[in-house]
């Protein structure tokens, strides 16, 4: 294979990659008629038409030597036109500088065109001078725009800098190439300078291609860099953003870093709650000629430099997200939009945790007033309780020691229905000072701290009985205790539970004969609490009557026949609460009663720590 055969097949495949280029620009540009984009598919669709008169001279001979020249001239300053006026409409020239401009290259096509046909008749001068003429022109409407772009790219996003400065190397390889064509045909043809021009022609189309019209793939490789931008983006908004205008400032924030879009504006409910880059008079602008375009995610806004409106909509939180883009913003294709409308939906989520944050904290805050007006409540019960103790005991005291001074001094002097009322006076103030000890004892020990410790529940049950069993003097009783566990609370007020317990075991069965008493245990699973129990078979009780057993001066049975105030089991049941546990009891007119206790060890914890 000679060395023309192989620069011919490198020319066609440049030819075939530059239409292909050329094609799918030109698609793009219709498909979005933008103004910028129109004068790339011009720059890019003129190197593929110079291209394809380079193989058709070939084919055709030397009589199509002359209108190729005139064609090729134009068309290639053309091409680097094009691509100058895409520098306009992205940075804008002085009007000045481009009316010169368009002169300039009209006359260096005037003059190309007039070497061109004057053949071998024209001047040799004349020829160097319309050849450095049409170089230095065409790589100034080339070379300037590559530079700015290639600058302007670093202050972009991954996909948009990738973009531009490949556009950029891939016209100033065209320059190179060129020059380097002008500089090899003065030393004669040399077939490997031949060939390397054109496999650097071939290299170029790559960057071209990517510059021009990147695939989908290409794109997300680009965007790979910025995945980690992504999910701080996506960890912001939806950890740290505490309320809806906050989220609603981050989230464009981000949308605008993540897209290279050069401003923006979020609606929330039909009003604009933040905005970026621009006056809320601007957005509200925006924001009508969108309304004016139902149905659309992208919205031409003209201007000069040309921008357009990218709407990402939050429908379920009724809000979205406009960006502003200029000529810089990548195009907007199908994966584009779709990555915005994952993002928008990240942002939906969001809004949706600041809404559920917010009726929390008004949830929360309802809490606090409730619990406020209870610990206010709490110290007017305090209140209370330092006066019951203080106020009322003193006065009660004179009662019953008065009452007990009249019966012992002058008891003999009264008559028996007197003496009998004085007695009933003093035995109902001894009566109501128990009452008033013994809902003072219930008060405190809502106050009280728990400490919570190993326990040793046969100690605490002995400790107990010693102070029950003095007090009992009724015929006696057989007294039976179980296997007890040791168990976690607090010692001083599970001693009090078995007082009370036993206590009213001893009260309701030691006035009959062959009482018993059974303190026990059960534990059928390990990983669950003992369930202990005090058993008598004392009077028992109607069950139909077991839920008054644990209130406050509830009692089942006559003050006459069995003494007491009605508050023992209600302090049980607090203690056991207090402990995370549960009591309950079940019992039998005249067959006895069985009273349940259980001590949850997390719930002892926790009653703890709310109590620290």
């Amino acid at each position: 294979m000679t060395a023309a055969t192989v620069v011919d097949i490198l020319g066609i495949a440049s030819t075939v990659a530059f239409c292909v280029i050329a094609a799918l620009t030109i698609r793009d540009w219709l498909a979005t008629r933008d103004t910028s984009r129109m004068y790339l598919a011009m720059a890019i669709g003129c190197l593929g038409v110079v291209s394809l008169l380079g193989q058709a001279a070939k084919l055709l001979g030397h009589w199509f030597t002359g209108p190729n020249s005139v064609l090729t001239i134009t068309i290639f300053l053309g091409s680097g036109l094009a691509l100058l006026l895409f520098r306009d409409s992205v940075i804008p020239l002085a009007r000045r500088t481009r009316r010169l401009v368009l002169s300039v290259v009209a006359a260096t096509a005037v003059l190309e065109i007039a070497v061109a046909l004057g053949g071998t008749s024209t001047p040799k001068a004349l020829q160097l001078v319309g050849l450095f003429a049409f170089v230095a022109v065409w790589s100034g409407c080339v070379g300037e725009p590559s530079v700015r772009l290639w600058i302007a790219a670093g202050r972009r996003t991954a996909v948009q800098r990738a973009r531009m400065r490949a556009l950029s190397l891939g016209y100033i390889g065209i320059i190179v190439i060129l020059v380097a064509a002008i500089f090899a045909s003065s030393f004669g043809p040399n077939p490997v300078v031949r060939i390397a021009i054109a496999l650097s022609g071939l290299v170029i189309v790559p960057f071209l291609y990517a510059g021009f019209v990147p695939p989908t793939w290409l794109r997300r490789a680009w965007r790979e860099s910025e995945e980690a931008k992504f999910r701080q983006a996506t960890h912001d908004i939806l950890l740290f953003a505490s309320d809806r205008a906050t989220l609603a400032t981050r989230a464009l924030s981000w949308a605008v870093r993540l897209s290279g879009a050069d401003a923006g504006f979020f609606r929330s409910a039909g009003t604009i709650v933040a905005t970026l880059k621009m006056p809320m008079v601007e957005a509200a602008g925006i924001e009508a000629r969108i309304s004016a375009a139902p149905g659309r995610d992208v919205v031409p806004l003209g201007g000069r430099p040309p921008r357009t409106a990218i709407i990402a909509s939050l429908a379920e939180a009724d809000a979205t997200i406009i960006l502003v883009g200029g000529p810089f913003t990548p195009v907007f294709g199908a994966d584009e939009k779709a990555w915005l409308q994952h993002y928008a939906a990240l942002v939906s989520t969001g809004l949706d945790r600041v809404r559920l944050v917010g009726e929390l904290e008004a949830k929360v805050n309802e809490v606090t007033e409730r619990t406020r007006q209870l610990e206010a409540a709490n110290r007017e019960l305090e209140a209370f309780s330092y006066s019951v103790s203080h106020d009322l005991r003193a006065p009660l005291r004179a009662i019953s020691g008065y009452a007990s001074i009249l019966v012992e001094d002058f008891g003999s002097s009264l008559p028996e229905e007197g003496l009998r009322f004085l007695k009933r006076v003093k035995e109902n103030g001894d009566h109501m000072g128990h009452l008033i000890d013994d809902l003072l004892a219930f008060s405190r020990l809502g106050r009280q701290a728990l400490r919570v410790q190993r326990v040793h529940t046969r100690a605490v049950v002995d400790r107990a009985l010693a102070q029950v069993a003095p007090a009992n003097d009724g015929p006696k009783v057989e007294l039976v205790i179980g296997d007890l566990p040791d168990c976690d609370s607090d010692s001083a007020l599970l001693e009090q539970v078995f007082v009370n317990l036993l206590g009213n075991a001893f009260k309701y069965s030691g006035k009959r004969e062959g009482a018993r008493i059974v303190v026990g245990a059960e534990q059928n699973d390990a990983a669950n609490p003992p369930v202990f129990f005090v058993k008598d078979n004392g009077v028992g009780f109607d069950m139909q009557y077991v839920d008054k057993l644990f209130g406050v001066f509830q009692r089942l049975h006559r003050n006459q026949d069995f003494e007491g105030t009605g508050v023992g089991l209600a302090i049980v049941q607090r203690i056991v609460s207090r402990h995370g546990g549960r009591v309950w009891a079940e019992g039998k007119v005249n067959e006895g009663a069985t009273f349940y206790f259980t001590l949850s060890p997390g719930g002892a914890a926790w009653q703890q720590s709310m109590a620290a």
